[in-house]
């Protein structure tokens, strides 16, 4: 297989912070989405059952954001995920046929792994990046330790993260956190826009410091 990967999307890497979306209905979806972009919030990952959100939120919001899929598990999803136009793929495990077909369409591919030796494997196959998941089961020394035990892999981290552990995850060097109920809190069930605005702003500061 190719060594040669698709990078990951500029807003990504801009950004730092990749909102997880949740996989429920999500009447304040596009108010939601609009409050963490202006606070700087340019990559948004829902899951499978939402990919047919995509086609909408990409026309919403066109070039102030991207819009990705993960757990990614099968080759039906797969296609759901492409006919939906995600912007990127993030794949439940190290499935090389998988990534090929991702690499082939032109989707920067993250690839979910724990553990050094699972993040190794997954990078060598040639991805945008590996999704360190679940993150916070590994504890707050993990970041740095797996930075340098894997030194060539371009890592992300998702899973259960505060701040405090969204900024060791930056101090280590990941190019972009992914968080979810921390971030979001209730805001996609009718909770205060205004909250989500100052938790944002909370997670801002932890990767922009």
């Amino acid at each position: 297989m190719s060594s040669e990967c698709v990078p990951l999307p500029e807003l990504m890497l801009e950004g730092q912070l990749v909102a997880t979306l949740p996989d429920r209905a999500m009447p304040s979806l596009v108010a939601a989405v609009e409050v963490m972009v202006q606070e700087g919030i340019r990559a948004f990952s829902l899951p499978v059952a939402k990919a047919d959100e995509v086609t909408r939120l990409v026309g919403i919001f066109g070039p102030r954001a991207v819009f990705g899929v993960h757990d990614v598990g099968n080759a039906e999803q797969f296609a759901q995920v492409v006919e939906a136009g995600a912007q990127f793929i993030s794949l439940s495990g190290p499935d090389e046929e998988l990534v090929q077909r991702s690499r082939d369409a032109g989707l920067p591919t993250l690839v979910a792994a724990l553990t050094p030796t699972e993040v190794r494997q997954a990078w060598s196959l040639g991805i945008s990046s590996v999704v360190v998941v679940p993150a916070e089961v590994m504890g707050s020394g993990y970041p740095e330790a797996l930075v340098q035990l894997a030194p060539e892999a371009t890592i992300t981290a998702r899973g259960g993260l505060g701040a405090y552990s969204a900024r060791r995850w930056d101090e280590a060097g990941a190019v972009a956190v992914w968080l979810d109920e921390a971030l979001l809190g209730d805001a996609f069930t009718g909770g205060s826009l205004a909250s989500l605005r100052e938790r944002c702003q909370t997670f801002r500061a932890a990767v922009d410091d």
